[in-house]
């Protein structure tokens, strides 16, 4: 006997499966509703208290401390007189036992090779020194090192003052 009710018990429970599945669903449903209107309710929030955070940062601008305004005139001073801001350069030549002259040919083969970038001769004794390029970052400086390095090795990235006409190029 217990084998008839065997099918019917299984139809019971494949329906009672089914109700909880649902019943999940819906209620999975709900949670989603309620959280999309929370995020609604959260932006408002932060709409009204970033509206009266700006309204603070007005007052604090009206009321400017004058050794602000003495400080930034020393930095404008400062910058003016280094003609430049700092960055990079990439290295490509330096030796003390070169003339100037074959240091000029090193120039010169480079530009050929790459015309895009600006080159400079510079002389600290006892080395002529070959850089090139102006960057303000490091990763721009670092990227064309690696294009530069296929063809010239040993190069690497030195500091320097970049002209403010090619930083704002």
């Amino acid at each position: 006997m217990s084998l008839i009710f065997l099918p019917q018990f299984i139809l019971i429970l494949n329906k009672f499966r089914l109700f909880l599945y649902n019943t999940q669903i819906h209620t999975l449903r709900n949670i989603k509703i309620y959280i999309c209107k929370m995020k609604g309710l959260i932006f408002i929030a932060i709409c009204f208290i970033s509206n009266s955070i700006i309204a603070q940062n007005a007052d604090i601008l009206n009321n400017n401390d004058h050794r602000i305004d003495s400080l930034m005139s020393t930095q404008i001073k400062i910058n003016s007189a280094k003609r430049g801001v700092d960055g990079y350069r990439v290295q490509i030549h330096h030796n003390q036992s070169q003339s100037r002259e074959e240091s000029q040919k090193v120039r010169a083969q480079f530009s050929s090779d790459f015309p895009h970038l600006k080159t400079y001769l510079e002389f600290k004794s006892p080395y002529y020194k070959i850089q090139v390029g102006n960057f303000v970052n490091k990763l721009e400086a670092h990227k064309v090192q690696k294009e530069i390095g296929k063809k010239y090795r040993g190069t690497y990235i030195v500091p320097a003052t970049v002209p403010l006409e090619e930083v704002i190029e």
